[in-house]
């Protein structure tokens, strides 16, 4: 399991993200959401614990040109601005839970 904790910024609100791999499935992980947002709260209840096809999620179909991403979908739906960085964060942690990347802190740091 693979478990990220997100400091979205300037509301200070903690979202922790718990990203399992699915055993004997590949590149299919579930995933856990605890926040003290409301909005990420909403996420949680609308995905709950399905099983989410990771390859879906991070790359477009080859034949349609387009990405099937039920945790961008319900996120952009959900999340009222598109730049908080838990979306990145879940997404990332759905990657590492699966095997297509390694788990490295990544940051967003302004500078004066």
């Amino acid at each position: 399991m693979i478990t990220v904790e997100i400091t979205a910024g300037i509301c200070g609100l903690v979202t922790i993200i718990h990203a399992e791999a699915e055993k004997n499935l590949d590149y299919i992980a579930s995933i856990r959401i605890e926040s003290d947002c409301p909005n990420w709260q909403k996420v949680a209840k609308i995905l709950g614990e399905e099983k989410i096809n990771v390859l879906k999620e991070l790359f477009m179909d080859k034949d349609t040109r387009t990405l099937n991403s039920r945790v961008l979908d319900v996120s952009l739906n959900t999340i009222p601005h598109v730049s908080c960085p838990v979306i990145s964060g879940t997404l990332k942690a759905l990657e590492v839970s699966v095997g297509l990347a390694l788990p490295k802190d990544a940051n967003i740091r302004f500078k004066a």
